[in-house]
């Protein structure tokens, strides 16, 4: 870094991440009379600098999830807590500062990026006030140095480009610029490669994954891909019908998974390698994920499950541990 950039505030996170906790977390949305549970009971942990991935197919909750931690919506029951503080109803400056330390990305980098301002004006805004007094050449300083760690350089010749003059790469870059400029301990990657073509995938995955290295940025990536979220996550989360049903590190939920929608995941991405499933191949499963606007009674997978049982149609199972440091929510291992 040059001299004259010296003095300027570099992108480094306010502390060296913080644990967030939810616990029970239900969100319902009522429209035209009709009722919809997105979120039924949630629990989910992610530790401070740690990257947990967040698996499930369509509907199953994932960006719901996601948009309550960041606050867009509020949970209608249960907590969410983050480096120690509950901030399940905050409000007003306590909120903008739990805003300034948890950012999204979002799933679409051209939907999530304003197509009227410029690079530059995208990063000014994502400031934290102590820094919006900043002169121009030092937040310009600023900014380059946000660029240059998401790999877009020379960071001059973007400072000045839209949106549309970029591609899905640059795009999803910039809004991890974005997230940097915040300063945060904890990023919500919502499916950020998804739109991006495969041989850019991996390019914004390695990025995150040295982010997350060399500053201390702790992630929750949401993916309906288990091979990325084994690649990416030092632990998988499972998430079904609004519920977190399985939990874990990543290679023991990609190879000894015990929820059978774990199973069912799995059994989707065949993989002539994976061990501890073998009994996949006598598993039938049928049936839908239930609608979103059921009022269910018992294991929300008792629709599907080949396994079901009386008990699953009549109480909710409890998370219990099942080896070192797996959770899962189901009646087999009662």
């Amino acid at each position: 870094m040059s001299a004259m950039r010296q003095n300027v505030p570099t992108i480094e996170p306010q502390r060296l991440g913080a644990p967030l906790v939810l616990q029970n977390v239900h969100k319902r949305f009522v429209q035209g009379g009709r009722v919809s549970h997105v979120l039924r009971g949630a629990d989910l942990q992610v530790g401070a600098s740690e990257i947990v991935a967040l698996v499930g197919e369509s509907g199953s909750g994932k960006s719901t999830l996601a948009r309550t931690i960041m606050r867009l919506y509020t949970p209608d029951e249960g907590s969410l807590m983050f480096d120690g503080r509950d901030v399940t109803t905050a409000r007003g400056r306590d909120l903008r500062e739990y805003r300034q330390r948890v950012q999204m990305v979002f799933q679409d980098p051209f939907a999530s990026l304003n197509p009227t301002h410029s690079v530059r004006t995208i990063l000014k805004r994502s400031l934290p006030p102590r820094l919006q007094s900043l002169r121009d050449k030092e937040r310009d300083d600023l900014f380059r140095d946000a660029l240059e760690k998401v790999g877009l350089t020379p960071p001059d010749n973007f400072l000045q480009q839209f949106p549309h003059e970029l591609s899905g790469g640059q795009r999803q870059r910039v809004a991890l610029a974005r997230s940097l400029a915040g300063r945060p301990d904890l990023v919500l990657a919502d499916e950020p490669v998804s739109m991006l073509d495969v041989s850019l995938r991996l390019g914004v995955l390695n990025l995150m994954l040295s982010l997350n290295e060399q500053y201390g940025i702790g992630y929750l990536y949401i993916t309906h891909d288990l091979a990325s979220a084994r690649y990416v996550g030092a632990r998988i989360a499972v998430m079904y019908a609004g519920d977190i049903v399985e939990e874990g590190p990543a290679d023991t939920i990609v190879e000894e998974a015990k929820h059978p929608y774990t199973q069912l995941l799995i059994q989707a991405a065949p993989d002539p390698d994976r061990r501890g499933v073998d009994d996949l191949d006598s598993a039938v499963f049928t049936g839908e994920p239930p609608n979103l606007s059921m009022e269910i009674q018992g294991c929300p997978f008792q629709f599907r499950c080949p396994h079901v049982m009386d008990k699953c149609r009549k109480e909710v199972p409890m998370k219990r541990p099942v080896g070192d440091g797996q959770l899962v929510k189901c009646h087999l291992y009662a």
